[in-house]
């Protein structure tokens, strides 16, 4: 499988992030891709569909500082782009959303990469759903009935890995300093994967301190 060159297809990644750029074009590089472009947000990527509607595959993450992958495949789907509404597309994302992913579905994705991925992931995933004969897409017309905006926007504020704006920088303690029953936290504390763990106010118990010293978290928000 490693080997094997991938399908004659001309492929657009798009992403924000320096690194996974380069990691991908080595894992495109090495199955034997030949034609691979590169976009770092959303308006780049609309400017090399319009430089090339040739394009038969994109692979987009979907967080990006302009607007979202998803959002491009509701253009896309909705022949708001110029490529092909029918255009094979790929939601790569560290997002474990249910909601994101619902959204997705509806605008008939046609495959999802959870990053990190690696090579043998890339080669097998783009087998897989590039043979398949059954693919079914809908008419323009039809995703046009879809609100994508609006979709998104609940699906965002239900994942917790969303981006969030930037709120005042709350001063932190060491956990290991800090006396329980009379410490209240001043805003929510969450983990690193951006599950919430405390609402702000949660008094920091001696069982809440014992259980937040097992998960790892040394400093919390107490003003």
């Amino acid at each position: 499988m490693a080997n094997s060159p991938t399908p004659p297809f001309r492929i657009l990644v798009v992403d924000d992030e320096p690194f996974s750029r380069h990691v991908v074009a080595k894992m495109f590089a090495a199955l034997g891709a030949e034609h691979v472009v590169f976009a770092e947000s959303g308006g780049e990527a609309r400017k090399a569909m319009a430089k090339d509607p040739a394009l038969s595959l994109v692979i987009s993450d979907h967080y990006m500082p302009d607007e979202s992958g998803i959002h491009l495949l509701g253009d896309l789907r909705q022949g708001k782009l110029p490529l092909a509404y029918d255009t094979y597309f790929v939601v790569a994302t560290a997002s474990s959303s249910f909601a994101l992913t619902a959204v997705a579905l509806a605008l008939d994705v046609d495959s999802f990469l959870s990053k990190p991925f690696g090579k043998e992931a890339l080669a097998r995933r783009l087998y897989q759903f590039l043979g398949n004969d059954g693919r079914l897409i809908k008419s323009p017309e039809q995703y046009g009935e879809l609100d994508v905006t609006a979709m998104l926007a609940v699906a965002e504020c239900m994942d917790p890995s969303a981006p969030r704006p930037a709120g005042p920088t709350v001063p932190t303690r060491r956990l290991a300093s800090v006396v329980p029953d009379h410490t209240q936290l001043a805003a929510d504390l969450r983990a690193k994967d951006g599950h919430l763990l405390l609402r702000a106010g949660t008094v920091l118990t001696r069982h809440l301190i014992g259980r937040l010293t097992e998960l790892g978290v040394t400093d919390v928000p107490v003003g």
